[in-house]
């Protein structure tokens, strides 16, 4: 199993703070998001030289901090003018000799009940899903479905759709929360997926349900290619345990629920 942490933005809203270091880095209660979840993940049982980087934006920095131990660090040189997918891509090589792929965003927040939620998933596509998003997102906004976006799966728990904009509340069964993991043939089809989804742009062709194109995807438009394709994802519930840090009042909520 390895595991790859997508850490390569800049994390514009949360200036100063990220001046001189990337978004991951921003300490939350003294203690940085990425070292965060680095030790949740070596409390879970995995290796640091399991564990690749993604880097982009102060990428020099960040692996001064990890300096000699151990993990891995790819940068996406485009960081600027790209996206999650893009920065997932720069890792292909060892996705493509990988049986087993844990993928999180470098700016979220999870304690251990939740990463070994995913360690216990044998689905070749599973994406964890947070069932009590709604009170969180109410203290993150006035109006939660200003941000949320759909999520929607089946009674055996196969996601239909993810990551669009919605008004209808019944249309957002869980949230998101960018914690996913590809397992045997589910790393080849996200790669084929990805491929396809470069070709498309290239072509002058739309991508399944967004205009954006393959450089600019959010991991969300990979997804929903997937489900679109026939791919089956599992949706894996947890319910709550988890923040994102997007934003200067996300990161005031953060350090105030955990404080508590």
């Amino acid at each position: 199993m390895k595991v790859i942490i997508l850490a390569a933005g800049q994390g514009t809203r949360l200036r100063p703070l990220t001046d001189e270091c990337p978004k991951c880095m921003v300490k939350v209660n003294g203690i940085s998001i990425i070292d965060r979840q680095i030790t949740t993940m070596k409390n879970c049982g995995i290796r640091e030289e399991d564990i690749y980087i993604v880097s982009g934006y102060c990428g020099d920095v960040l692996e001064k901090h990890f300096m000699g131990r151990g993990i891995h660090f790819i940068p996406n040189t485009q960081y600027e003018t790209t996206n999650m997918v893009c920065s997932l891509m720069c890792t292909s090589e060892i996705m493509a000799n990988e049986e087993d792929i844990i993928v999180s965003y470098g700016d979220i927040i999870y304690d251990e009940t939740v990463f070994r939620k995913i360690l216990d998933v044998q689905s070749n596509l599973s994406v964890i899903v947070d069932d009590g998003w709604y009170e969180y997102w109410s203290a993150r906004c006035e109006n939660p479905l200003d941000d949320a976006e759909t999520l929607v799966y089946d009674q055996e728990d196969n996601l239909i759709e993810i990551g669009q904009k919605t008004t209808d509340l019944a249309k957002v069964q869980s949230q998101y929360i960018g914690l996913m993991r590809y397992q045997k043939q589910g790393v080849g089809e996200v790669l084929d997926l990805a491929r396809d989804a470069e070709n498309r742009t290239k072509n002058g062709m739309q991508l399944w349900r967004t205009i954006r194109p393959y450089q600019k995807m959010y991991m969300t438009d990979l997804l929903q290619g997937l489900i679109d394709e026939g791919h089956v994802l599992k949706a894996v519930h947890i319910n709550r345990g988890w923040y994102e840090v997007d934003d200067y009042e996300d990161l005031k909520l953060a350090e105030k629920q955990l404080a508590e």
